[in-house]
C-alpha cells in the first residue's frame, strides 16, 4: 500500500470518539512497512526478515501527512508528523531497498532530550558487534559512537547509525533498555533550526547489509565515490616513511634525508618495480617549542617543511624527486605561533583561511595528497555542535579547490562516517603501525566499514620480504606502500602485486570477511576466516579467497563454495601457493586445511567453453583489469585482452582446460599452449605495438586461414 492511500483504525480506548486511536500507513517494495499512530506510537516491520521495531513519541501527534518523492537514495514514500514541543519528525522508506530513514527537527531551542527514534521494541537474541576504539572492533558489545550490527545464524543483518551529525551523534540504549538515535548527551540543549537523521538498514548477509548502509549515506550526501585508480596513490606503488618504516625520522642526520630519499626511486626500478608516489610523515616539519622536525610527541609548529631537512624547500626537492608527494599533518601545537593568526578550537583549526593556505602551500610544493592524522588522539576539535564539523568541513573544501585529495590517518568510525560528506576523501587506513600478520583481523574487519561508504581502505607500509602481507595489502583495493631501507628491497612480492610500470593490478572491490566468518567469530573467536574480493568483466566473475586460522599453529578446516563468492557456475580453485587445482561443480563446496600463515585461491568460472581462464597467475590478482582489460566467454571461444605495461615484453596466461586448447592472437603473438600440471595450460602472449594484446581461446576450433 503505497503512502496517501492508508487510513486503518489501530484500536479502541474507550467509549468516545476521541479515544479511537487511527494510524496512517506506508509500505515499500523493499518489504519495509511503517504506522504511524495518533497517541504517539509509531512501528516498523521487515516482513522479509520477520523483525519488528517500534516506540512511542510519548505524546499526542498534533498531525500525520503522507508523502511520496524521491532523492539520490531513490523514491521514496513518507510519513510525517507534528508534536509539542515544536517537534516535527518524519519516517521515509525507499522502494527496493531495505532501508529507513529518521528524521526530527527543533521548531524551537530545547533540552537535549527525547531522541527520535527511540525503540522499545527490537528483535532479540541476535548476535551484536560494533567498532570500538582507534581501529579495534568486539562482537557482542555496542560502542556509541559506531554503527551497531545485529544478525542472527544466517547472517540476516540490520545495520543502526547516525545520518547527520555524525561527530556529535550517538546510538545508546535510554530508559527501559530503548535502543536511540540521539546526540551525545555532553551537549544539553539543541538550537531552533538543529536537525538530526537516523537510518537503519537491513541485508540478506551482513555484507549486503553494510554495502546497503553506505551506498545510502555517500547517496544522502552526494558524494562521488572514487575509482580505485584515480589519482596516484591508488594506481601505483607508492613508497611511505612513517612509523615503522626505516625512514621513519631516521637517518639521524637531517642532512641526509634529502639525498637518501632521492635514490629511493632508482632503488626500486631496479627491480621493475617502480614507486608512483611518496609519503612524508611527521618528520618533515617542526614540532614543539623550540620548533624541531626531531620532536615526535609534541604538534605542528608549522605545516612547512623543516629547512634543517629541506634547506631549499619541499618544492625543490619534488621537483628532483619527480614524484607527487603525501603529506602528513596532525594537531597544531600549544605554543605554535599559528594559533595567533587563526582561529582554533582545542588543537586544530577551524578558519577556513588557515585551510586555503595550507592547501595553497602543498599545491606549491607537488603535495597530490593530505594525510590526516591523529584524528582520534590530540588532532580534535572542542566538542560540540559545530567545531568539529568546521575543521573537517574546511579542510576538505580548501584542498577539494586545491585539486588535493584527503586520507584519513587514525580515525575513528565518526571520520569514517564523515567522509561520505567530501568528495575528495579517497582513503583510510584500517589496521595500526607496521602492517604485519598480527594486523590481519583488523586489517579485513575494519576494512568493511570504510569500504562500505565508498573509502578506499589501506594496510600500513609492509616490508617486502613479508609476500602475504603484500598480498592482503594488495587486496584491500587501496594504496599499498612499501618502507624498506636502501639496500634491502626485495622484489618478488612486489612483482606479484604490480606491473613492470608500478601499476597495482587490484581487484574491483577490497576484500571482505564473508558472511560465514562473521557468524563463526561471533561464536568462536578462534575461528578461521574466510575472506574474498573480486573481478568482474561483464558479468563474468573471477574471485579471490584468503583464508587462515587465527591461533598460530594449529590447522583449521576450511569450506567455501563458489557461489558465496560470486562465482555462479561450476569453476575451477587455485590454490596459488601449490600451484593445485581441482574443479568444483555447481553447488558444492571446496575445502581445505589452512594454517596461521594463511592460503589463497582463485576461482575461476567455468564458462560455456568448458575453460576456466586464470589469468596472469604471475599476479596476485590474476584478472585485475590493469592485466585483464576484457575477458568473455561465448561458447565457441573465449577472448581476451590483455594490457602490458610500457616495455613489458611478454606475459604468461593460464586456463583449465579439459583437453588442450587452440589459441591464436588478433593482435599481439603468442605461443603454443603448454600443459603445465595436467589439465591446467600456460601460454606466452607477446604484446603489438600498442601494448595490448586480443587472444582467443578454443576447444572447438582454430581461426579460419
Amino acid at each position: 500500500m503505497k503512502a496517501g492511500a492508508a487510513l486503518a483504525l489501530a484500536g479502541f480506548h474507550g467509549t468516545h470518539a476521541e479515544d479511537f486511536v487511527f494510524g496512517q500507513e506506508i509500505s515499500s517494495t523493499g518489504g519495509i512497512n511503517v504506522t504511524v499512530f495518533t497517541d504517539g506510537r509509531y512501528k516498523i516491520t521487515a516482513s522479509g526478515y520477520g523483525w519488528a521495531f517500534s516506540g512511542s513519541i510519548g505524546s499526542v501527534l498534533r498531525s500525520i501527512r503522507l508523502s511520496d518523492g524521491a532523492d539520490a537514495v531513490g523514491t521514496w514514500h513518507q510519513v510525517a508528523f507534528d508534536y509539542d514541543p515544536s517537534r516535527s519528525s518524519s519516517i521515509r522508506i525507499y522502494d527496493g531497498k531495505p532501508l529507513v530513514l529518521f528524521s526530527t527537527s527543533y521548531g524551537q531551542d530545547g533540552p537535549n532530550k527525547d531522541p527520535f527514534p527511540s525503540f522499545d521494541s527490537y528483535p532479540q537474541d541476535l548476535f551484536t558487534f560494533s567498532y570500538t576504539s582507534l581501529w579495534n572492533y568486539q562482537f557482542g558489545v555496542l560502542n556509541p559512537r559506531s554503527p551497531w550490527l545485529f544478525y542472527d545464524s544466517q547472517a540476516n543483518a540490520i545495520l543502526l547509525s547516525p545520518a547527520a551529525n555524525f561527530m556529535t551523534a550517538v546510538t545508546q540504549f535510554g530508559d527501559n533498555s530503548a535502543i536511540q538515535g540521539a546526540i551525545d548527551g555532553r551537549i544539553t540543549s539543541l538550537p531552533a533550526g538543529f536537525s538530526h537523521s537516523t537510518i537503519l538498514t537491513f541485508g540478506r548477509g551482513i555484507n549486503a547489509a553494510f554495502d546497503t548502509w553506505g551506498h545510502a549515506l555517500t547517496d544522502l550526501y552526494g558524494k562521488k565515490r572514487p575509482a580505485n585508480d584515480s589519482i596516484a596513490l591508488l594506481n601505483k606503488l607508492s613508497y611511505w616513511t612513517d612509523a615503522w618504516a626505516n625512514y621513519y625520522y631516521h637517518p639521524g642526520d637531517p642532512t641526509q634525508y634529502v639525498p637518501t630519499l632521492l635514490q629511493v626511486p632508482g632503488a626500486y626500478q631496479q627491480f621493475s618495480t617502480p614507486v608512483g608516489s611518496m609519503e612524508l610523515d611527521s618528520w618533515y616539519y617542526p614540532k614543539g617549542s623550540p620548533p624541531n622536525w626531531t620532536q615526535n610527541g609534541f604538534g605542528m609548529a608549522t605545516y612547512k617543511a623543516d629547512p634543517a631537512i629541506f634547506p631549499n624547500g619541499l618544492a625543490a626537492f619534488q621537483k628532483s624527486l619527480g614524484l607527487p608527494l603525501i603529506t602528513h599533518a596532525r594537531w597544531i601545537d600549544a605554543t605554535s605561533d599559528l594559533r595567533n593568526h587563526y582561529k582554533m578550537s582545542g588543537n586544530v583549526s577551524i578558519d577556513p583561511q588557515y585551510w586555503k593556505d595550507y592547501a595553497q602551500y602543498l599545491s606549491d610544493s607537488g603535495v597530490e595528497v593530505l594525510e590526516q592524522d591523529w584524528l582520534s588522539g590530540p588532532a580534535v576539535a572542542d566538542f560540540n555542535l559545530t567545531d568539529p564539523d568546521a575543521f573537517l568541513d574546511n579542510m576538505a573544501s580548501a584542498m577539494q579547490s586545491a585539486g588535493h585529495s584527503i586520507v584519513y590517518c587514525m580515525p575513528l568510525w565518526t571520520h569514517i562516517m564523515q567522509s561520505s560528506k567530501y568528495n575528495n576523501v579517497l582513503a583510510a587506513r584500517v589496521s595500526p603501525d607496521g602492517f604485519n600478520r598480527n594486523h590481519w583481523d583488523s586489517a579485513l574487519i575494519d576494512s568493511r566499514i570504510a569500504s562500505a561508504v565508498g573509502l578506499w581502505p589501506f594496510a600500513d607500509a609492509f616490508g617486502c620480504r613479508n609476500h602475504k602481507d603484500i598480498l592482503l595489502a594488495t587486496l584491500t583495493a587501496g594504496p599499498i606502500g612499501a618502507g624498506d631501507a636502501l639496500g634491502t628491497v626485495e622484489c618478488v612480492g612486489l612483482k606479484q602485486a604490480v606491473r613492470t610500470d608500478g601499476v597495482i593490478v587490484k581487484p574491483d572491490v577490497p576484500i571482505a570477511i564473508s558472511d560465514v566468518s562473521w557468524v563463526a567469530l561471533s561464536q568462536d573467536q578462534s575461528a578461521p576466516v574466510i575472506a574474498s574480493t573480486y573481478t568482474d568483466h561483464d558479468g563474468r566473475r573471477t574471485a579471490y579467497v584468503f583464508a587462515y586460522g587465527r591461533t598460530e599453529g594449529a590447522l583449521n578446516s576450511i569450506v567455501f563454495s563458489p557461489e558465496s563468492t560470486g562465482v555462479q557456475s561450476p569453476a575451477y580453485v587455485l590454490d596459488y601457493f601449490s600451484k593445485s587445482g581441482t574443479v568444483v561443480p555447481s553447488g558444492a563446496q571446496y575445502n581445505d586445511i589452512v594454517d596461521y600463515n594463511a592460503s589463497y585461491y582463485v576461482v575461476a568460472p567455468i564458462g560455456p567453453s568448458g575453460m576456466a581462464f586464470l589469468g596472469d597467475t604471475d599476479k596476485f590478482v590474476s584478472c585485475g583489469k590493469k592485466r585483464i582489460e576484457e575477458l568473455n566467454d561465448y561458447g565457441s571461444l573465449v577472448r581476451v585482452v590483455i594490457r602490458f605495461a610500457p616495455g613489458e615484453k611478454h606475459i604468461g596466461l593460464h586456463m583449465y582446460a579439459p583437453s588442450k586448447p587452440l589459441v591464436w592472437a588478433d593482435s599481439g603473438t603468442v605461443g603454443r599452449p603448454v600443459s603445465e600440471y595436467g589439465d591446467r595450460y600456460r601460454v606466452t602472449v607477446f604484446p603489438d605495438s600498442a601494448g595490448s594484446a586480443i587472444v582467443n581461446l578454443s576447444l572447438l576450433h582454430s581461426p579460419a586461414k
